[in-house]
């Protein structure tokens, strides 16, 4: 017995060890520098236009610039932009993005991230999280060139990539987080030892996602890469730091779900947003957040999904009245 005891905590020790030293993938390497594009914001309609044709598309998922005044496609002094969420579209957070460009005059940016709308049963394969990034700066930079001064609007994991760039990047003007993606629960053991065979092991190499409608169906991913999880967590695992969070110092509104315990977003963290908006260096007096009980989804700014559209659209219209255009 005793013979037996002793080898089963040997196999226990070495089995804690082999899973300890066990592969990684490799920590993200992110670059603030945002994307160079033309200022000639006619010629610039037409670059995206170009680009987005390059790519095998669902119908209606190009990225795309809503004009202020398409009778006079020129800069204005505001511009807004809106990220979207992992496997998302600009859709995510119509029509709250165009309502709130629309009353303000600003030129709106609708952007694609990676592998966003493609066709692809492999969508993500190939998804890192510098390329993940790199499209979220080039709308940044688009919105640039559209407008003297940027206000962000990001959606999930848009938020995510949105709040890194705004650490960046101070010249931002506002920046809006929409259930922004922090954490996801139990998603770091993608990053952790073994995390990738973990992964397939659990979920095999792809994720299928069949419980949405065929009109929300057409603008969001309904199968992708097991490799585009991963990338999420690499992401959050490089930007999620209160040092992040500090660096940010403009106008910030969040909102989420949340009505109790039991109802509330349970696809990203509601406690890691909280956490993160206490650690902004932005001014107490500057920056809200709104929890939307009624709501009733993780995307609180779709009409596909949320609830609340009316709730969301007048708390996020107060916030950049009274703080940001006041």
């Amino acid at each position: 017995m005793k013979k037996f005891l002793k080898w089963t905590g040997i196999t226990l020790v070495a089995l804690v060890i082999i899973y300890f030293i066990g592969p990684r993938p490799e920590k993200a390497m992110l670059s603030p520098t945002l994307t160079s594009v033309t200022t000639d914001v006619v010629q610039l309609e037409k670059d995206i236009q170009e680009t987005e044709s390059q790519f095998e598309l669902k119908p209606d998922n190009e990225a795309r610039i809503i004009w202020a005044d398409t009778a006079k496609k020129q800069k204005t002094k505001y511009s807004m932009v809106y990220i979207h969420g992992f496997g998302a579209s600009w859709a995510e957070g119509d029509p709250i993005h165009k309502q709130l460009a629309q009353k303000y005059g600003c030129n709106l940016y609708l952007a694609r991230l990676y592998d966003a709308g493609v066709k692809s049963p492999d969508a993500f394969q190939n998804l890192t999280p510098e390329n993940f990034l790199s499209s979220a700066k080039y709308a940044i930079a688009v919105a640039k060139s559209l407008g003297d001064s940027v206000i962000v609007i990001g959606c999930s994991a848009g938020g995510l990539l949105s709040s890194y760039i705004a650490s960046e990047h101070p010249d931002i003007k506002a920046l809006v987080l929409y259930s922004p993606c922090f954490k996801v629960n139990g998603l770091e053991v993608a990053t952790g030892p073994w995390g990738k065979q973990l992964l397939q092991l659990l979920g095999g190499s792809h994720r299928d996602l069949t419980h949405y409608t065929p009109e929300r169906a057409n603008y969001w991913l309904t199968r992708y890469h097991t490799n585009g999880v991963m990338t999420l967590q690499q992401t959050m695992d490089a930007i999620v730091k209160p040092e992040t969070f500090a660096k940010i110092k403009m106008p910030v509104f969040m909102a989420y779900y949340y009505k109790d315990e039991e109802n509330q977003d349970k696809v990203v963290s509601v406690e890691a947003m909280l956490k993160a908006f206490d650690e902004l260096g932005t001014p107490a007096a500057q920056k809200r957040k709104v929890a939307f009980p009624n709501a009733g989804e993780h995307v609180i700014a779709s009409h596909f999904t949320s609830k609340d559209l009316e709730g969301v659209f007048r708390e996020t219209d107060i916030f950049l009245k009274e703080i940001v255009f006041k």
